[in-house]
């Protein structure tokens, strides 16, 4: 039972995908939406005797904001979160998974203890370098993610019981043999092929184009040569590193920060710890007897058979066990404390490894001591810098004349586009974060500033001061473009030309490459096997790519044996004469018909356990506690 469940957390990434599916469609099913007077405050839903307090709702939420954070940049807001709908998703999220933990409980299903301890044990993410589970890296790991230790163990537990009852509904998803066969067939269908190849690049073009010819294409491609929007901005950047110089940190600072953090600089004593545990002293004494010279735990373990023993790894004096930790480290040597008492029994306990702690000395962590010292300053500086920059702003003050306030930077650019150059095509120079710039330019209106963008580093405000709206480029300016826009439109029509002229002239008995042979332009080349996706199932089997195209693909597949077409490919036109259809069979496509059998019971299983989901979803009554949501919500 217990090794089962273990395997269920580690063998579900199916049923995880489908659940990220379903919280999906949770969101367009909907939930009810009602404020029940009963509910408590502090829960935002309910279903039957299913909660999900705001906390919970509270926490998800944070984890969004600071992922998208990561991914979108710093300014972006909680409010800008919950104005995407983040706030909704995650509340769909949750009704679902409190709807399935509530089915999970009238059905009974229950996670014993001891499955969901070992599960803990074998989460990789609680183990140390030697691949042992380390309890400091639990805590580690639950406080960055803000879950106490029991809030974790009631996820998981619900998370178990959630995999159990799905498990078996998507385990049973078997695709019908004729579902499987037409599937297969499509996808493994493989096709070979003779080309002639005609490169845009073999074109030698004669006259030059005419002014007509080349006002023509201009005017038939004007996207093309369209300016994008510029804006002209101007940009008041602070900086820590300006507020407070490095040079200006005294020795004397440095020594009262060292004194006054000593044990910032201590190096802690740590005991590397296993521990077998006794329910009564007496039980505890009696294995200790047994101790024989140079016994570690795991002998003894097994040879009183009382099981392996549990390593606590690598702790410090103050790491938090749920009991005192001080008899350990008063042990100075390696081996077997006597029986010592906590609050969950008897312990032996053994030390494998021990180190006594150090100080480091002020030359070898000065330039630590200095990045402290400059971040506390600059905070303080940072502050005052910001609401003076921001007074001066609201009074009127010129950004040319608050950029003569030591320690304040301008930044001016007459045109910026979106890419970050100027109306030339020029690359601009951004002293800082080139895109947050570009992001606050051109979501701030034109004539106002934006909010104050503040970093660990640096904050700034800008000022819109233009825009100038996207509009066709002189043709004077884009001649040169345009003439190269002429040449690459008059190769590919004459590629064209050649390559349907050649088509023309190919019958059923025709020589391809005695076609080629004779004409230095054309190039013979053999395609395939290939399917229509434009790869080959045979291994080793290269396609070069500048000799296909979806369109050509798409011709290839509705061809029959002798027949040829013309196509464009990326850089020229080829005509393609059909060989050989190859069908899909083989033992070396058993691979291929594996991942199809894969793929489709991976889609029947989806929408299995939808199913499921929607008639659980219709059972229970979802109560959402509107007020207290809002309340969590950014305004």
């Amino acid at each position: 039972m217990i090794q089962g469940l273990t395997r269920a957390i580690k063998e579900s990434w199916i049923l995880k995908g489908f659940l990220g599916i379903l919280m999906i469609s949770f969101a367009i099913w909907g939930v009810g939406d009602s404020i029940n007077p009963a509910v408590d405050p502090n829960v935002a839903i309910k279903v039957d005797q299913v909660e999900v307090r705001t906390e919970e709702l509270q926490r998800r939420f944070t984890a969004e904001v600071n992922q998208l954070r990561q991914a979108i940049g710093t300014d972006f807001t909680a409010k800008d979160a919950a104005d995407l709908g983040i706030m909704d998703n995650i509340v769909a999220q949750l009704s679902e998974r409190a709807t399935l933990d509530m089915a999970a409980r009238t059905m009974g299903l229950t996670i014993p203890d001891e499955a969901l301890r070992r599960t803990v044990l074998e989460q990789d993410a609680f183990k140390d370098e030697t691949g042992n589970f380390n309890r400091t890296l639990l805590n580690q790991v639950l406080s960055s993610n803000g879950v106490t230790e029991q809030g974790y163990i009631d996820l998981l537990r619900s998370d178990v019981s959630r995999q159990i009852m799905l498990q078996p509904i998507a385990a049973n998803a078997r695709a019908p043999k004729a579902m499987i066969d037409a599937i297969f067939t499509y996808r493994a269908e493989q096709r070979s092929a003779e080309l002639l190849y005609v490169a845009d690049e073999s074109v030698q073009l004669g006259d030059e184009p005419t002014e007509e010819a080349l006002s023509q294409v201009y005017d038939e491609n004007l996207s093309a040569f369209t300016a994008p929007e510029y804006r002209e901005v101007e940009v008041i950047v602070i900086s820590t590193t300006d507020l407070v110089p490095l040079d200006s940190i005294t020795q004397e600072e440095i020594q009262l920060f060292y004194d006054e953090n000593i044990d910032r600089y201590r190096t802690k004593p740590t005991r590397t710890v296993r521990q077998l545990v006794f329910a009564t002293a007496l039980d505890a004494t009696t294995a200790y007897n047994q101790i024989k010279d140079g016994d570690t735990l795991m002998e003894l373990g097994e040879r009183i058979k009382v099981g392996a023993p549990i390593d606590l790894g690598e702790l410090k004096a103050n790491d938090n066990l749920g009991f005192d930790l001080s008899a350990v480290f008063e042990q100075n040597e390696l081996g077997i404390s006597a029986p010592i008492q906590t609050g969950f029994g008897w312990h032996l306990f053994e030390v494998t490894a021990l180190t006594s702690g150090s100080i480091s000395a002020i030359p070898v962590v000065r330039e630590d001591i200095i990045d402290f010292i400059v971040t506390d300053r600059s905070f303080d500086e940072m502050y005052e810098a910001t609401i003076y920059l921001e007074d001066q702003l609201s009074a009127g003050v010129p950004m040319t004349e608050i950029a003569e306030t030591p320690g304040y930077t301008r930044i001016y650019f007459k045109t910026l586009d979106r890419e970050g150059r100027d109306a030339t095509g020029a690359p601009l120079t951004f002293p800082i974060d080139q895109e947050r710039i570009i992001r606050s330019s051109f979501s701030t209106d034109v004539g106002s500033e934006s909010p104050l963008i503040e970093s660990d580093d640096y904050a700034y405000i800008l000022r819109v001061n233009a825009v100038i709206e996207p509009a066709p480029k002189p043709y004077k300016r884009v001649e040169l473009d345009v003439r190269v826009l002429w040449e690459e439109q008059a190769r590919a029509s004459a590629t064209l030309a050649t390559a349907k002229a050649l088509l023309n002239d190919i019958g059923a008995s025709t020589d391809l490459p005695a076609l080629a042979n004779n004409n230095d332009a054309i190039e013979f080349a053999k395609l395939g096997p290939i399917t229509r996706f434009g790869d080959s199932l045979l291994v080793g089997s290269i396609i070069p790519a500048r000799l296909v195209s979806p369109a050509l693909m798409e011709i290839l597949f509705q061809m029959k044996i002798g027949d040829a077409v013309e196509a464009r490919v990326g850089n020229g036109h080829v005509i393609a004469k059909l060989k050989e259809i190859l069908p899909p069979n083989g033992p070396e496509l058993a691979q291929v018909r594996d991942q199809v059998t894969g793929a489709v019971g991976s889609a029947l299983a989806n929408d299995l356990v939808t199913a499921f989901t929607r008639t659980v979803s219709e059972e229970f009554n979802v109560v959402l506690n509107r007020e207290a949501i809002d309340q969590l919500i950014p305004q």
